[in-house]
């Protein structure tokens, strides 16, 4: 009896962390309320009832058990359905940003808006610094990471969507009226102050190479740019649809430029929590988002908002 009631509270309290569709004999039905109503009776019958182990007392036990283990079978008759998301990132151009009037944009949140209308939901959206967007990720405070690189270290932490929605090139900025010595090899350029974003990710042939370069980094694009145009820096890496971007508000666009060769090419994903209650959500929009490739729709979202896609992605 003692392991059965155990086993009973376990799977009530993992139940009651979502709201959960059921669907059995074309019944359909919302039981996070009836979960918690349960759970209730568990814990009143459990304060109660004699402590023997009488036959009775067991059956009513098992008949709950049995209806905790009905509703758990997720594969056979239930699909987890939240009905609010928070998707979370940094501003990143074109991918994630927020009006002046407060309305976010860009390919992540057109994707995500699609998402969410195919599945019912609402995605709610939050700008964040980037190391804090991811943490909240990573510790299931959000349930969505809209627009980083793939890592083997981040992959220890997040759970990545199958296919990447957009690609970076990652390049050195330098002045116009300076010249650089930059040439593909990192020993050329170790007498350069460099910059570089806090959290990016700029590939392993970069960090491996630049461990025993002086590196500053930068909390915001801005203020790395910035500091490049003023001379404060020799290379700033970073990659170019933020940048040219960041130029422009600036209104330094005449200053500095991408030199070649380029550092690296990454591509950005939809990122989810790696714990187990997530699954779902990501299942779901894997199957969602091959839906746009197929279609076509990613390929209209891309020139929409003038962003590179991944090769695998593009239309034949």
């Amino acid at each position: 009896m003692k392991t059965l009631i155990s086993r009973l509270s376990q799977n009530i309290k993992m139940l009651m962390r979502a709201q959960i569709e059921v669907k059995f004999a074309n019944l359909k039905f919302k039981v996070k309320d009836d979960i918690v109503a349960l759970y209730t009776l568990y814990t009143i019958l459990r304060s109660n009832l004699p402590r023997s182990n009488n036959t009775r007392n067991t059956m009513i036990f098992s008949k709950a058990y049995a209806l905790v283990a009905l509703l758990v079978l997720g594969s056979l008759c239930f699909t987890a359905q939240a009905k609010d998301l928070l998707a979370v990132g940094t501003s990143f151009s074109q991918i994630f940003e927020q009006k002046s009037n407060g309305e976010y944009t860009g390919l992540g949140v057109d994707i995500l808006n699609r998402f969410a209308e195919q599945q019912k939901v609402t995605i709610h959206y939050q700008i964040a610094p980037w190391r804090r967007a991811q943490s909240m990720v990573e510790r299931g405070q959000a349930d969505i990471l809209i627009g980083p690189y793939h890592t083997k270290e981040r992959e220890a932490l997040l759970a990545f969507s199958e296919r990447a929605f957009y690609r970076d090139e990652i390049v050195f900025y330098a002045r116009k009226d300076r010249i650089n010595s930059w040439n593909g090899e990192y020993h050329s350029i170790k007498n350069q102050r460099i910059g570089k974003m806090q959290g990016w990710s700029y590939g392993a042939t970069f960090t491996e190479q630049t461990q025993t370069l002086t590196i500053n980094e930068f909390v915001d694009l801005k203020s790395g740019v910035e500091r490049l145009s003023r001379g404060d820096l020799d290379l700033l890496a970073t990659n170019r649809r933020n940048t040219d971007a960041e130029q422009l508000k600036l209104k330094i666009s005449n200053t500095i430029e991408p030199i070649l060769p380029i550092i690296d090419i990454q591509d950005g994903f939809m990122a989810f929590p790696k714990q187990e209650q997530f699954d779902p959500l990501r299942y779901r929009f894997d199957r969602f988002f091959e839906e746009m490739i197929k279609n076509g729709t990613l390929t209209t979202l891309g020139q929409k908002y003038r962003v590179t896609l991944p090769l695998l992605i593009l239309p034949y």
